[in-house]
Parts: structure tokens; sequence; C-alpha cells
């Protein structure tokens, strides 16, 4: 889910390389601008609101300890240019026992570094389990064994094409590490990333519309690529 892509200029020279500890920050805004469907909502905001936690602290907490399940720092590739980081995006291998976005056997460790007393625990917690009661949420099951995740642009950068050399890694990444197809998720209405995963070769899998949500949610739609032509791709 994104809403920080386009595609409409070529790209100049960039460099796309993995993220280490030190592109922390960054990591963490490619979440938070993934998980914002629309300019001034993040998904996260409402889970934290009883916390008193800013969301951006909340998510680079998240990453100092690994609990995000979809995509560690490391799992992450960024697209920098001149030393400026202009994009991001994670690769991982989802769990086959819980598919939503926290690893919650860490989430001690967030609270710990955030210095939330044990009832702010519990009531994040519950707040989150409201959202995802379900570990295995039909929604959010991975439609391959390597999925794309957090795929975000800054602003600035946004036209120049920069998600398709950041795909295309990420891509290779999942071939290299054995897996034959990749998956990635896009919120109803996403059409300029809709058209750029389209480009890198990813096809329509399934959607869930938003009366699927109740009218909570757009909705979102699921596509899928193989990986056995990626290198006559590239």
């Amino acid at each position: 889910m994104n809403h920080s892509i386009s595609a409409t200029r070529p790209v100049q020279e960039v460099l796309v390389r993995r993220a280490t500890r030190q592109d922390l920050p960054f990591v963490a805004w490619c979440n938070q601008e993934a998980t914002s469907p629309e300019p001034g909502f993040c998904y996260w905001d409402a889970l934290l609101e009883q916390t008193q936690t800013p969301t951006p602290a909340f998510l680079e907490t998240v990453f100092e300890v690994d609990a995000l399940a979809w995509g560690t720092v490391e799992q992450f590739f960024l697209v920098e240019e001149h030393g400026v980081l202009l994009a991001g995006g994670s690769g991982f291998a989802m769990s086959t026992a819980d598919y939503r976005p926290l690893d919650l056997a860490r989430l001690p460790a967030v609270a710990q570094r955030l210095g939330w007393s044990p009832p702010t625990l519990e009531t994040f917690q519950r707040a989150y389990e409201q959202v995802w009661p379900d570990p295995l949420e039909p929604t959010l099951a991975p439609q391959a064994s390597w999925i794309l995740e957090c795929i975000a642009v800054k602003p600035q950068a946004r036209g120049r094409r920069l998600t398709q050399p950041l795909l295309q890694a990420l891509l290779r990444e999942g071939k290299r590490l054995g897996h034959a197809a990749a998956g990635i998720s896009v919120t109803n209405g996403n059409v300029p990333a809709q058209r750029a995963y389209e480009a890198a070769g990813f096809r329509m899998y399934l959607s869930y519309g938003a009366a699927y949500f109740d009218d909570a949610f757009p909705g979102t739609i699921k596509y899928r690529r193989t990986l056995d032509t990626l290198e006559d791709d590239t």
C-alpha cells in the first residue's frame, strides 16, 4: 500500500543499494509513507493515539529492535542520488504463522525503549488486534513467497521512474534467494503505483473492493509476477 509513486520522466544517474542501520530514519519514513493512503493520514496514527507516541518515533523504534515483520532495515533497498535518499522499499518472506505487520514477540522491546508502562503496551496491543484480530487475515495473505512492501518515493523525486530500478533490485534479490515469484499490493485508486508495478512485470492476482471492508477502506489490489524471466526484463 503506497500513495507516493509516479513515473513520467527518465531516471538520471542514481545508486540503488542495500540499507544499513544508519539509514534507519529514512527506512521508517518509507513505512510511514507506505501506510498513508492519503496525505495526513497514516494507519499507525490511530493505534498510537492513546500512547501519546509520535508515529515516526514509534516506527524508528520498531526498526531498531527488528519488530516489523514486513522487512528489517537490512531487507530494504534504497535509491540515492548525490548522497540524497529519494526512494526505498523492502523485500521479505512473510511468516506463515502471522501475516500482520508487527512481530508481537518483539513488542515488549518496543515498549521498553519508548518508556511505555504495561497498561500502555496493553492498550496499544489491544488496538492493534482489534484492527487485525486474525493472524492469518485473508487480505494480508501472501500471493507469492517473496513480498515487496513499503515502496515510497520522496515528493521532490516523484515522476522520475525511480521505482523501476528499486523494484528491479528487490526482484533480483528475491530471485537470488531462490524465490520463484514475487507479490506486491496497492490501495485501490492509486493509479500511478498500479502503472509502476505493471511496468515492472506484475499482473493483477486478486483484489478486494471497498465493500469487503464495509467501505472503511478503499480496498486493495494484489499483484504477482514470476521471477524466472527476470534477467530477460532487465
